[in-house]
């Protein structure tokens, strides 16, 4: 399975190094000299004609590292997508993880595979130029060191990098405290120190110094005004009723918490339904985001192999379709080299709803999923909840599931 995600790695990191990639490496070049001016919490106080910083404190770290390989002539656009290519690698052989402890070997085998080789990441990682793969990435990692290597402090820690990355995940971060709440609380409080500590570290000081523009660049974020994806693309179609211009607003909050809350309230009634809730949080938030950029098909590829193998399948293989459609009309072609980002077409947007309906799938069957193990009155030893040392020590003999 690794074999082929390594091979895939090896011509995304040819394309790395030949080609410059899309619009947004204009834009890591604005950041990387503007790291370089200001360093890495200064920036936010920064303004350019076309870019808008937009990133988690540690992405401004990230750019040191970048800039000091600039100096030794390894290009920006070339680091940037290596980086993503790597984390790809990682990501297939955890989804392999997650999935041989939870169902066939078989299956395990085919999603590392398919995650290792898939067309959306080739695109993304190898040509883009941008940090979702790395999110994603560190993501699964905290579900995989967590769940099935009973690492918390590491766990919380790579979910604190990821947050650093990009803000997506904290969909994931309910899911998990209550998976390490059913584990006990001492496993509850060395994850929640891992997290803690790191995102401390990596977001402490900018916070401080640069709040105002974090909260108002980074977290308040709302993505570009051109939306052509999902449910505001169907609105487009409708005519642009009040209910997209609420979901491009306010509504993007009500995403954010349904993306939050749901999967973890599975993982309270199931704690064994991690990977899966964790899984869904990802996918069901990219399936109601009113934003949309091509990257973003990135975030729920892995995560939808941990909920079911054939329409994880069939999203990876049209979205895959979508970005390399786009991708190749940004280019005017092949080779592939510079892309300049236009509006969608017609018939971009057409494969885009087929890959959106796909995931949306994908989501429903997520949530069929969970629902049935939820009703199931058989239990396994993971779904019991661990009782407090305080609780066993005053001779309570309950359960401390949320059913009991």
């Amino acid at each position: 399975m690794i074999g082929f995600a390594v091979v895939a790695l090896v011509f995304k990191v040819m394309m790395a190094f030949q080609t410059y990639g899309t619009g947004d490496i204009g834009h890591w070049r604005d950041f990387s000299t503007g790291v370089r001016q200001a360093g890495p919490i200064g920036v936010y106080g920064l303004s350019w004609p076309t870019s808008f910083y937009n990133h988690p404190p540690l992405i401004g770290y990230f750019l040191e590292i970048v800039n000091g390989l600039q100096h030794l002539g390894i290009k920006l656009q070339s680091t940037i997508r290596t980086a993503s290519s790597l984390a790809d690698v990682v990501t297939a052989v955890v989804v392999f993880e997650l999935l041989r402890r939870r169902g066939s070997l078989k299956i395990a085998t085919w999603s590392g595979v398919l995650v290792g080789v898939s067309p959306v990441l080739f695109t993304v990682s190898g040509f883009h130029g941008n940090t979702d793969p790395i999110f994603t990435m560190l993501t699964l990692l905290s579900v995989y060191l967590l769940a099935d290597r009973d690492r918390p402090v590491m766990a919380g820690a790579a979910m604190a990098l990821a947050l650093g990355i990009k803000i997506v995940p904290v969909v994931a971060v309910p899911a998990l405290l209550i998976y390490a709440l059913s584990r006990g609380t001492r496993t509850f409080w060395q994850y929640a120190a891992g997290l803690g500590v790191v995102f401390a570290i990596t977001w402490g000081p900018t916070l401080v110094l640069q709040g105002g523009n974090v909260f108002t660049d980074v977290i308040g974020y709302k993505g570009v005004d051109l939306r052509q994806w999902g449910l505001v693309q169907i609105g487009h179609w409708l005519g642009d009723p009040a209910w997209t211009t609420f979901l491009a607003g306010p509504g993007r909050f009500v995403v954010l918490l349904l993306c939050c809350a749901v999967p973890a309230y599975f993982v309270w009634r199931r704690p064994s339904t991690l990977a899966a809730a964790v899984g869904l949080a990802l996918v069901g938030f990219l399936v109601l985001s009113p934003a949309f950029g091509i990257q973003y098909t990135v975030w729920p590829l892995a995560g939808a192999y941990l909920i079911r193998f054939g329409t994880a399948t069939a999203y990876n293989l049209a979205a895959g379709w979508m970005t390399i459609a786009i991708y190749n009309a940004w280019n005017r072609g092949l080779p592939w080299n510079i892309g300049h980002s236009t509006r969608y077409t017609s018939g971009q947007v057409d494969v885009g709803i087929i890959a959106w309906a796909a995931l949306l799938a994908v989501a429903v069957q997520g949530m069929v999923l969970l629902v049935s193990k939820t009703r199931r009155s058989a239990l396994t030893d993971a779904d019991d909840w661990v009782k407090p040392a305080w609780l066993t020590r005053l001779g309570r003999t309950s359960a401390l599931r949320p059913d009991a």
